[in-house]
């Protein structure tokens, strides 16, 4: 007998080097993990009785999306960073700052809400600070691989910054104080969370950029890695003033200045590479680090496609990530989908670059790898974590469902579908999302905090008289938004 068996749906395992459909199939679950899968007659032959018995006649079975790198908590500022030509310095960074500290929490599982209803079961997220924030992971059941931001640079002496002289573009100063905090408070996150729950929480280091560290900063942070044998989450050329601030301080790009130091390596997870060359395009897959491409948000706070297509080309593992939603909006794997490979045709002026099942290979298996799980979940195979979602096919965009002569599921899946046709999210076994309900969280307390943390958020900013001529206020005087 088995925990659960899911059986009779259309199944995308991604097992193998595509998707790996299986018509009619079943999953069998036992422990939390995958005790077989495959046509369901010979899955319901091996695993016999089961507790539980999900029907998934006219469903999609597949394993849990993998938003690969998030913001979490920035959340509460969702739509506060467009149409700006430096996002994080004239919109996210003052008007961000007033986001009450004690409602980080509640911002980190208004983000899990809306990926979990969207098919996500794996997030990769970037925040501070996250002694305090795991805690929505954990309550959620949701899977994470988590790191806290290490920088040295702090917002908290911006207004100093200015009256120094400095302005938006300019490298932002580094203070060494908040760095050595920073990096502490990230090692006690390690101790305390890495493991959690069987595994479902593990911690990796963030070095935030390579401008917002000193080179001293950055080395120590990898020696710290390589001593607990985990990643650094790293953002990457994702913003000019981070090569100009290299440039400045090193004589060097950032790409090429984080290869003279030795951070370019299977180590490294490399998130955006907006602002590479193709040159080091190739030279960061060369180094066997992964790359994490946040479509939305770049395209929306940048203008720029990210280079996935040539890392692909160029031999690297590509994952997908939402980033932040004051500048993306949204927390949203099916959308990074369709923007990554829309994105990566037009900028090309050709139909071929970034088919829709390498896609939907980087929002599963293949971002899972660039996490470092990917021997754990991204795929339906025997022995990995029971990370499962199941879609309804009978609705629009998924429907009709053709498979002969060419089937459908996927271009569907990647070009079409938004999410709302997802109508179980299970990790490890456990369903936390079925049905528009979560199985761990109470919704409609968590819509009552969130109102009364945007109704201070919002006197806050109001009151700082530093935002009043910042562009998005003045278009909302004007009656634009």
């Amino acid at each position: 007998m088995v925990d659960t068996l899911i059986t009779g749906g259309h199944l995308l395992t991604m097992a193998g080097d595509g998707v790996g459909y299986v018509e009619d199939g079943a999953v069998a679950i036992d422990g939390g993990k995958i005790v077989a899968v495959g046509p369901r007659a010979e899955v319901e032959e091996k695993a016999g009785n089961a507790k539980e018995t999900i029907d998934a006649t006219d469903r999609l079975v597949m394993p849990g999306l993998v938003d690969a790198h998030t913001h979490s908590s920035a959340v509460l500022a969702r739509g506060w960073a467009q149409e700006v030509a430096t996002w994080m310095a004239s919109a996210f960074g003052p008007l961000g700052r007033h986001i009450p500290a004690e409602y980080g929490k509640l911002g980190t599982m208004v983000a899990l809400m809306e990926g979990v209803a969207n098919g996500t079961t794996t997030f990769g997220d970037y925040v501070r600070p996250l002694n305090d924030l795991i805690e929505s992971h954990v309550q959620m059941g949701n899977r994470a691989v988590v790191c806290e931001s290490i920088s040295e640079l702090n917002w908290g002496k911006r207004d100093e910054w200015i009256k120094a002289g400095w302005k938006p573009g300019d490298p932002t100063p580094l203070d060494p104080e908040m760095g050595e905090r920073t990096l502490s408070d990230s090692l006690a996150v390690f101790d305390n969370w890495d493991g959690y729950d069987n595994g479902r929480i593990k911690v990796i280091l963030g070095p935030h950029a390579a401008d917002f560290l000193s080179k001293e900063m950055l080395l120590r942070v990898q020696e710290e890695a390589r001593k607990r044998g985990v990643p650094m989450h790293l953002h990457a050329a994702q913003d000019p003033r981070e090569n100009e601030a290299t440039l400045q301080r090193y004589g060097l790009r950032a790409i090429p200045f984080l290869d003279s130091i030795g951070l370019l390596d299977e180590d490294l997870i490399a998130v955006h590479l907006s602002t590479t060359t193709p040159d080091e395009v190739e030279l960061v897959a060369k180094r066997g680090a992964r790359m994490i491409c946040c479509s939305n948000s770049i395209g929306i706070i940048d203008g720029v496609v990210p280079p996935a297509w040539g890392f692909k080309q160029a031999g690297g593992l590509v994952g997908l990530g939402s980033d932040q939603a004051p500048g993306n909006n949204s927390h949203n794997v099916f959308s990074e989908m369709r923007a990554t490979a829309m994105f990566a045709k037009i900028k090309a002026e050709s139909p071929l670059p970034l088919p829709a099942w390498q896609v939907l290979r980087m929002a599963t298996i293949e971002g899972a790898t660039v996490l470092g799980v990917g021997d754990k979940v991204g795929s339906l195979e025997v022995g990995k974590e029971a990370d499962v979602i199941m879609l309804d096919l009978s609705r629009p965009p998924l429907a009709p469902v053709l498979l002969k002569p060419a089937r459908n599921l996927v271009p569907n899946l990647v070009y079409a579908e938004t999410g709302s046709n997802v109508v179980l999210n299970m990790v490890a076994g456990k369903v936390i999302y079925r049905d528009g309900e979560y199985t761990n969280i109470d919704r409609h307390e968590i819509n009552s905090q969130l109102k009364e943390a945007s109704r201070l958020l919002e006197e806050a900013a109001a009151a700082d008289p530093l935002v009043a001529d910042l562009p998005i206020v003045q278009l909302t005087r004007e009656g634009r938004l």
